[in-house]
């Protein structure tokens, strides 16, 4: 007898297509998809009539923060993974900003100890790469990590604690960081913002309260400039590179012709870099910040260009939770206000409105949402597919349901800060959430003795270190 079984839904196939099928799980893997009206029992059923069954959305870009500097005032991992469960979220990857950043083996653990009792989805870690600790990126790299994440900028003003081990701001860093984790076999994933440009451009400020301040600061040149160095580096040392919520298309231009020349790149975009243009920063200031910002309306539409011929590899939130409180106590000075949006339980629906837009198809956004950051992070196919043997990590969704964001009845903690989405209307959202064959969410509201639930993953294959 099966532990669930899904009935007489549109189940993702490995070549694209989708047909209606039944899908057995047992014991938290999928043991089979056949043809509907199989003679298969179960303890439970849900029937998928209409629905479209996809491998479980991972969302390999968020900063829920725990153990945090300020836990009164940011997310936590039961919130933050609540969030994105609801959202059709089944597997996170955390970012490594915690406090202090996770630079070595015990900051690793002890973030690991903290976490394990919180999660609803199951989850993996970066680890922090950057300046003064270069000797613990090897080390760091056998515990199980699936990349490390670095800034190119400095840490923001008041912040630098909260940066330690996490930044590489000249080239004299870089080649650090690349012949460390060179050894490794692992990724890196990097915030692409030219440090000295920002402060060059900063300099250039006249008025810090005008917040068309923060598109000068972070010009388009402060992106690409990043951008160009990394792609030779990462050539020049071997390391797949990450290149973290790209925001223009003159960067992915740079991306594509690095990738034709065999450079191990891969593009990461966000919802709203394809959604929202730079008219909403001026509109609502630190509500419309992020890190790179918001592009001009051509540049926006650009961006499809890559989705369409791949060189986009995958899709992200970026959630970053700053509370309202936070970002407008810098409404005098843009340029001191936290960047980025709380975009966790958002990033698939926002997708599946875009396929409602026919802007793409939703075998696109199993690739971009779910194939392609299992492959990327080396967690394919136990992650990202739907075959049997594999976890049974599945988001059912219906492409007809349509709703109104509300940013009050949002599940995460900054909730109140999500005014860049606040009023949108989406058609197409999330209706079931299972990881390894547990239901977690339904209609977007949080089951039940799931806390707790979400286990910590590794990449298949660790590290394997070079000395």
């Amino acid at each position: 007898m099966m532990d669930l079984l899904i009935r007489n839904g549109y189940v993702y196939q490995q070549n694209g297509e989708f047909k209606r099928n039944d899908l057995a799980i047992k014991d938290g893997k999928i043991v089979s998809i056949s043809s509907t009206n199989s003679a298969l029992t179960s303890k439970a059923y849900i029937d998928a009539t209409g629905l479209y069954v996809l491998p479980g959305i991972i969302d390999s870009h968020v900063h829920f923060k725990e153990p945090a500097k300020h836990p009164e005032s940011t997310e936590n991992f039961f919130s933050g993974t609540s969030a994105s469960a609801a959202g059709g979220v089944t597997t996170i990857i955390e970012m490594p900003n915690s406090y202090p950043c996770t630079y070595n083996k015990e900051l690793l653990t002890r973030r690991r100890d903290i976490i394990q009792d919180q999660a609803v989805v199951d989850y993996a870690l970066y680890g922090a790469a950057g300046n003064d600790h270069y000797a613990e990126i090897v080390p760091l790299g056998k515990e199980g990590i699936v990349a490390y994440k670095t800034f190119m900028h400095s840490a923001p003003k008041g912040r630098e604690d909260e940066y330690e081990g996490f930044t590489m701001t000249t080239d004299a860093d870089l080649i650090q960081g690349f012949s460390e984790i060179s050894k490794t076999g692992l990724p890196l994933a990097v915030h692409a913002e030219n440090d000295e440009l920002i402060t060059f451009f900063t300099q250039q400020v006249t008025d810090p309260a005008d917040f068309k301040s923060h598109l000068h600061v972070r010009n388009l040149v402060v992106e690409t400039s990043a951008i160009h160095k990394l792609l030779y580096f990462a050539k020049q040392f071997n390391v797949p590179l990450i290149i973290c919520h790209v925001s223009s298309p003159e960067a992915l231009a740079l991306i594509k012709t690095a990738k034709e020349q065999g450079v191990r790149v891969y593009a990461e975009t966000c919802p709203h870099y394809l959604i929202y243009d730079e008219s909403y920063v001026e509109k609502l200031g630190p509500h419309g910040k992020c890190n790179p910002p918001l592009r001009s309306t051509e540049q926006v539409n650009k961006m499809w260009d890559f989705i369409r011929d791949g060189t986009i590899d995958y899709i992200s939130s970026d959630h970053s939770p700053a509370f309202k409180a936070d970002k407008e106590k810098w409404i005098g000075n843009i340029l001191r206000s936290p960047a980025g949006f709380p975009g966790a339980e958002l990033v698939l629906p926002l997708m599946l409105h875009q396929v409602a837009k026919g802007r793409l198809s939703l075998a696109r956004v199993v690739q971009l949402l779910s194939e392609n950051p299992a492959k990327a992070f080396d967690l394919y196919p136990q992650k990202g597919s739907l075959q049997a043997g594999t976890d049974a990590d599945i988001t059912i969704v219906d492409l007809e349901a349509k709703k109104k964001i509300d940013s009050s009845q949002m599940i995460t903690r900054a909730r109140d800060a999500a005014i860049l989405f606040d009023g949108l209307e989406i058609r197409g959202l999330p209706i079931y959430t299972i990881v390894r064959g547990h239901l977690v969410a339904k209609n977007g509201e949080i089951q039940p003795d799931v806390k707790g639930w979400g286990k910590w993953i590794e990449p298949q294959k660790k590290a394997s270190v070079q000395l």
